[in-house]
């Protein structure tokens, strides 16, 4: 089965987040959305929170690609 768009975008976000996460370039860590959240929540939970969004896109990704 080949994947549909919304799977292979997930992939792809899902792991632009996890490197924004894991080695945090200034151009995904001091920008938009995510300063906004690193203000309002603070650094740790930020973190936690892209982690787990980035894992979830992934996986969801993942799955639908074999569906």
């Amino acid at each position: 089965m080949t994947p549909d768009i919304l799977d292979i975008l997930l992939l792809l976000f899902g792991g632009y987040y996890l490197f924004g996460v894991i080695f945090k370039p200034a151009l995904f860590w001091e920008r938009g959305r995510i300063l906004r959240t690193r203000d309002i929540i603070g650094d740790q939970k930020t973190l936690l929170l892209y982690g787990g969004l980035s894992v979830l896109m992934l996986g969801v990704g993942i799955w639908g690609s074999f569906q």
